[in-house]
């Protein structure tokens, strides 16, 4: 149940600060042939990634499925992989899998020694900043001074449009409380605001970001979560779904889609999905509602979805389960500038 909106707008204005209860995964692939090891399983492309640089890709099932999302950053000795929805024994196991006899490279969870912060809003950038080590070479991928990693997502992402300074940071366990209070202090100093975890997930539909395990998940595509063009590498060598991928890609049409959707409602009691949305015209099933919260940053009850191709344009009309009412929305819902 959510009774009482959270409003964001301090977040995307200036800045929003949210302390993770469990960090988030950090997984570090080792070795001579961690490269080659991680090139046959992700459909993004690791052999051209640059050191210090930040990518988006996916683990798929066979059957191009997304198995599991991740972020990618390149050190030279190693390649960091953060995964997001909490399942980091799964997402380890799926890479043990893979690691036969004679490859040569080490998988080895990093996320105990760290605690989790996120940073999100048009002056994130200015409050990491200081965290940062002076290494020219950095890009996506950051060291801390202190020990520890900051990974700065690109604005560009959902859709290919514009969602907003997003800055995920690896804090060491010893150093962690007074980051914390450091980056509380100054954040809040300059017009931003702390995020609870129901602030931060309203938020983020705010941005038009699926994540795990609502938006991305087996039963759906890349393209079909809109991410093929920042996940997805169509000019590397073979790995594990890439032939459906292509296919779908050169040949296919999406029976579905990712989209955002408006309540006509004023306010929402309860958020749990996912739902079932039907045609408000005829009843016909249309879709499925993944993700909703109530957000005053937008001007109401704002969700996401997969449609199906007879109703996503912008404009139409759906119900779900419950009888409430939506209509087909372009997203982001709040613009980052």
């Amino acid at each position: 149940m959510q009774t009482q909106p959270t409003d964001t707008r301090p977040a995307h204005a200036h800045a929003g600060l949210f302390a993770h209860a469990t960090s988030r995964s950090l997984v570090s692939v080792s070795g001579e042939d961690r490269v080659t090891f991680l090139q046959g399983l992700l459909c993004q492309d690791v052999a051209t990634q640059p050191t210090g640089s930040l990518r988006y890709g996916f683990f798929l099932n066979p059957k191009a499925r997304i198995l599991f999302d991740t972020w990618i950053g390149v050190r030279p000795d190693d390649i960091l992989l953060s995964p997001s929805g909490g399942m980091e024994d799964e997402f380890v196991a799926h890479l043990k899998k893979y690691l036969f006899f004679r490859t040569k490279a080490s998988i080895a969870s990093l996320t105990g020694a760290f605690r989790s912060l996120t940073l999100v809003g048009r002056e994130a950038p200015a409050h990491a900043t200081p965290l940062f080590s002076s290494d020219p070479a950095e890009d996506g991928l950051r060291i801390l001074a202190g020990g520890g990693f900051a990974f700065l997502h690109p604005h560009q992402f959902a859709f290919e449009r514009e969602a907003g300074p997003w800055i995920d940071l690896w804090i060491p366990r010893e150093t962690f409380e007074k980051t914390l209070q450091d980056l509380e202090r100054r954040v809040l100093s300059a017009g931003g605001t702390i995020l609870s975890p129901e602030a931060m997930e309203t938020y983020r539909l705010e941005c038009g970001i699926p994540l795990p395990p609502f938006e991305l998940n087996e039963g759906h595509f890349p393209a079909e979560a809109g991410l093929d063009a920042v996940a997805v590498s169509y000019n590397k060598g073979c790995y594990v779904g890439q032939e459906p991928v292509t296919r779908l890609k050169f040949q296919g049409q999406l029976s579905r889609k990712l989209t955002g959707l408006r309540s006509k409602s004023p306010k929402i009691q309860e958020t749990a999905c996912p739902r079932p949305l039907y045609s408000a015209l005829d009843g016909s099933e249309a879709g499925t509602l993944t993700s909703l919260a109530d957000s005053p940053a937008a001007g109401g009850v704002i969700g996401l979805g997969y449609v199906k191709r007879a109703h996503w344009e912008p404009g139409t009309a759906l119900i779900d389960g419950t009888g409430q009412s939506y209509e087909v929305s372009d997203f982001p819902f709040v613009s980052p500038d």
